[in-house]
């Protein structure tokens, strides 16, 4: 009798740990007795033996140097004491700068400890840290405050791509939706710039009345203003009146987060958003919006109307019909890049180091769509960032592998020539696998300004982790 094929394929074994998300703010003081306060979030993952690493953000959220940002990487260490308190040392290094801030070329390290205690959910402490610029005039000990909370962090390995999700519940970070956006400020007051920004917003899922939260960032790329960048925390509101004949929802929004640079008077950073709005369900996971509002800075002059354009596109299965979605392959990389000739303002042309984050999302074998931001380290232009969206085509996964990547986005500050702001990037790679989960990767390629001098080639080097998350 013939052997009976395996009626059903075995489901993909769902991968299970917990991230830690922080939140802290201290207030660091500058030459001159400035005083700034400086708010910083973190992405935590577990190593293994009460070791924890992950990305990390710090903005200016109060004096006068509104729009200072710097990314980098986390490692933390923890001590488990009694009476659930435990303390934390941590070490951060990243680059960034802005608002004319004394950062040199824009190394920042920063190191403390943490005494943190549970809070019901949550767990909120006190903090002791040192944050220096080493090329730079900032060097500062502080304590702080900070909150601390943990989620589950769910991933298949990256070879089960392609297979039907289990309904294990959502994924990675958890976002549902991921949109790219593109808007404009028209400022009030005596500044009357248009000023035109692109960007990117994530949303985790609504609830059953509609409601929703999420993180969006974008920057300046036409205006005059380049070097301005915000990030901001949201919260809205999705009305769909005739769900079963008309596609069409009602939305509202609401923003609060730190935002600055390129001349805008944010003063210390923070900045609010309201908004109304309607989208269009495309199906098959797309949708697109329209939204009208107004921006204001939050102890600072900047009022501005905004309007915004944007094309979303669904990360998991709805919440409605969980388990329908396909397993997607994902690579998340750190990464390090030289420019050997960046042009600058003053008609110089001076190397530039950045240090950057990347999230890649295949929707095909070959395909795949990237979301990038790099700050400047290194070359004395400490302020200088970029954030950049697009698409690449790479070879399927093996010991070997190549792949290209264009991208459009902004990018400013620290004096280099980036004009009103609009930049193009390409870049050509080869990965060799350390493990079969993560590959090094090195890349050839160039970076232009579209209305500006910089044209500089690019030097680059990344390690790469490769997820399966969910799919729409």
């Amino acid at each position: 009798m013939a052997a009976c094929p395996l009626a059903f394929a075995a489901e993909p074994e769902t991968r299970q740990s917990t991230l830690s998300v922080g939140l802290g703010y201290e207030q660091l003081k500058l030459p001159g007795d400035e005083k700034m306060g400086l708010l910083g979030g973190s992405v935590l993952f577990p190593l293994g033996s009460q070791w924890w690493a992950g990305p990390a953000v710090y903005g200016a959220a109060s004096g006068q140097r509104g729009g200072l940002f710097v990314g980098g990487a986390e490692l933390q260490y923890r001590f488990m004491l009694p009476w659930d308190w435990d303390l934390r040392t941590g070490f951060f290094a990243g680059g960034g700068g802005g608002a004319a801030a004394p950062v040199g070329g824009g190394l920042m390290l920063r190191g403390a400890v943490t005494l943190t205690h549970a809070i019901g959910p949550l767990r909120a402490g006190l903090s002791w840290s040192r944050v220096s610029f080493p090329s730079g005039d900032i060097g500062s000990s502080q304590f702080g405050i900070v909150l601390n909370w943990e989620r589950p962090f769910r991933t298949f390995d990256a070879e089960a791509a392609g297979q039907p999700q289990p309904a294990s519940g959502p994924t990675g970070l958890g976002v549902q939706r991921l949109a790219g956006t593109v808007g404009a400020y028209q400022l009030r007051g005596s500044d009357t710039r248009r000023i035109g920004l692109v960007g990117a917003r994530a949303e985790w899922p609504s609830s059953a009345s509609g409601l929703y939260t999420g993180i969006e960032a974008a920057a300046a790329a036409s205006g005059g203003a380049a070097g301005y960048m915000e990030i901001l925390g949201n919260v809205g509101w999705r009305w769909t009146p005739l769900p079963a004949t008309l596609p069409l929802s009602l939305e509202a929004r609401a923003a609060l987060g730190l935002g600055g640079g390129g001349a805008m008077p944010t003063e210390g950073g923070a900045i609010g958003k309201l908004s109304l709005g309607a989208s269009v369900d495309w199906g098959g996971g797309w949708r697109s919006g329209l939204e009208l509002g107004e921006v204001r800075g939050l102890g600072s002059t900047l009022r501005a109307h905004s309007a915004q354009a944007w094309l979303s596109m669904d990360l998991e299965p709805s919440t409605d019909a969980p388990g329908s979605g396909t397993i997607s392959r994902n690579e998340w990389s750190a990464t390090v890049q030289h420019h050997p000739s960046a042009q600058r303002k003053d008609g110089t042309t001076q190397p530039l180091d950045t240090v950057g984050l990347k999230l890649d999302r295949f929707v095909g074998d070959n395909v795949y769509l990237s979301a990038q931001a790099h700050s400047a380290f290194a070359g004395g232009a400490g302020a200088y960032s970029i954030g950049l969206i697009g698409a690449g085509l790479a070879t399927r996964p093996d010991a070997m592998r190549f792949g290209a990547e264009l991208l459009l986005g902004a990018a400013g500050g620290g004096g280099v020539a980036t004009g009103s702001g609009a930049i193009a990037q390409t870049i050509a790679w080869a990965g060799w696998s350390v493990t079969p989960q993560s590959q090094i990767r090195f890349g050839v390629g160039a970076v232009k300004a579209l209305r500006g001098d910089l044209r500089s080639g690019v030097l680059e080097l990344t390690w790469t982790r490769a997820l399966g998350l969910g799919g729409h």
